[in-house]
């Protein structure tokens, strides 16, 4: 008897030590055993991958570990990261010469996935999803937000997977508020009337607000407000940025940045925008919610631990915010398939996710935001209930359903960039639905 409660006991302690030396818990930073249950990180030693990414605060994090998954795996990589604008001409270009040696890109799905699925860019994951021996056991597919899977989806099939899930917040500026004594913004009507307050009460040395005014980098925005006005992309098919409720929301939201905000606004893209909100000269910016590392680092901001964070206000038919994510792609002519689907589960595991989210990037992973280490560290509460209250009511559709997405962006940003310049926004709507539907009608 003493001899099998030995045996017993020794074996228990065999089979459970990979796991306590590997660790279990979210918070974990050691690595992961090379080999699982059949699953071989080492099974694409020696190869060498190309990614190809985003001027991203995800990047940031991921950058100064790649050593990490180089010494897990024995694959070297090679990581390309350029500004947004030059990104996504940079990688199309890849793609079309047919002939880059890019094992992996960011790919924002509702912005190009249509388009790139069609002409046959990105290669399908679910029998690497659905394989013993290269889906990592600990993995969990099933930890991922269903909404931010499922956006990769294309008939049937997979061709991304999420790193993040992100929504638009209103960030404001809580000692400005304090000083002119304007409470948070709970509906459109409030949001104009303190953007005018602070603007008008410091004689305009300070804007109202700040948002994204150059042309299709807009729309990512003021979809919101599109959205919250009741507005749609589309109505039966063909454009619905000419109708009553779209021609209110561009009318409000050029109004607010023509009259309150910087002069540069139509030129401003997201970074200008959140600089100008960094630097203290505007009491509040509407952005994404990932930039909340931006805001609260004190090396880069002058308002970092000032900042407080709400949802949308209400609009005539709600508050209803977008949520959109970016995620990691293999391209189709891809040599190294495996050994980039490699990266990619180590580049949106529960570790690299959890440590993302301390960060302020917010996590495509449930665990991520029910880890205590999460909730007990959490700084910014206000962020965190507004995220999440986001994304309970948020639009998928941020970007119009349709495969030449970059072309019908450009009609409805020549419609924001007119009203922010105050010409007829009736009439500039119009012509940005004639010129969608032209597109669309190709």
């Amino acid at each position: 008897m003493i001899k099998k409660l030995i045996l017993i006991a020794v074996t228990v302690l065999l089979i459970g030590f990979p796991l306590w030396a590997n660790g279990s818990s979210d918070s974990d930073t050691t690595a992961p055993a090379a080999t699982v249950q059949g699953f071989d990180w080492q099974s694409q030693k020696g190869t060498t991958i190309k990614i190809m990414a985003n001027k991203h605060p995800w990047v940031e994090i991921i950058e100064p570990k790649i050593a990490e998954f180089e010494n897990l795996t024995g694959i070297k990589v090679n990581l390309a990261v350029y500004p947004e604008d030059q990104f996504r001409t940079k990688r199309t270009v890849e793609m079309v010469s047919g002939a880059s040696d890019v094992d992996v890109f960011m790919l924002m799905p509702g912005n190009s996935l249509a388009q790139y699925h069609q002409a046959g860019y990105v290669a399908p994951l679910d029998d690497m999803m659905q394989s013993k021996n290269l889906l990592w056991p600990e993995y969990d597919l099933n930890d991922i937000f269903k909404s931010a899977l499922d956006a990769g989806v294309k008939d049937g099939k997979h061709y991304t997977i999420p790193i993040l899930l992100e929504t638009s917040l209103l960030a404001y500026n809580k000692e400005i508020f304090e000083k002119y004594n304007v409470e948070v913004p709970k509906t459109m009507e409030d949001l104009e009337a303190a953007a005018k307050k602070i603007y008008e009460g410091s004689n305009g040395d300070i804007y109202g607000i700040t948002l994204r005014g150059k042309k299709a980098s807009a729309t990512s925005q003021w979809v919101d407000f599109l959205h919250s006005f009741g507005g749609e992309w589309l109505e039966n098919g063909k454009s619905g940025i000419a109708s009553d409720d779209a021609i209110a929301a561009t009318d409000y939201y050029g109004r607010l940045l023509r009259l309150y905000g910087p002069k540069s606004a139509p030129s401003n893209s997201w970074y200008e925008s959140i600089s100008i909100f960094m630097q203290g000269k505007a009491a509040m910016v509407y952005d994404a919610s990932v930039f909340k590392p931006n805001y609260e680092n004190p090396e880069k901001s002058a308002i970092a631990g000032k900042v407080g964070y709400a949802r949308i206000p209400e609009g005539p038919a709600g508050a209803i915010p977008h949520v959109s994510n970016w995620a990691l792609s293999i391209y189709s002519n891809s040599k190294n398939k495996e050994a980039a689907w490699l990266f990619i589960q180590w580049a949106t595991s529960k570790k690299i996710a959890l440590e993302g989210l301390l960060k302020g990037i917010p996590s495509a992973r449930n665990s991520a935001w029910e880890s205590d280490d999460f909730k007990n560290g959490d700084t910014t509460p206000e962020w965190t209930q507004a995220s999440i209250a986001s994304y309970k009511v948020a639009s998928p559709i941020w970007n119009p359903p349709v495969i030449p997405v970059g072309e019908c962006r450009d009609a409805a940003g020549s419609a924001i960039v007119a009203s922010i310049l105050g010409e007829d926004v009736k009439s500039a709507s119009v012509e940005a639905a004639k010129a969608m539907d032209a597109v669309l009608s190709k």
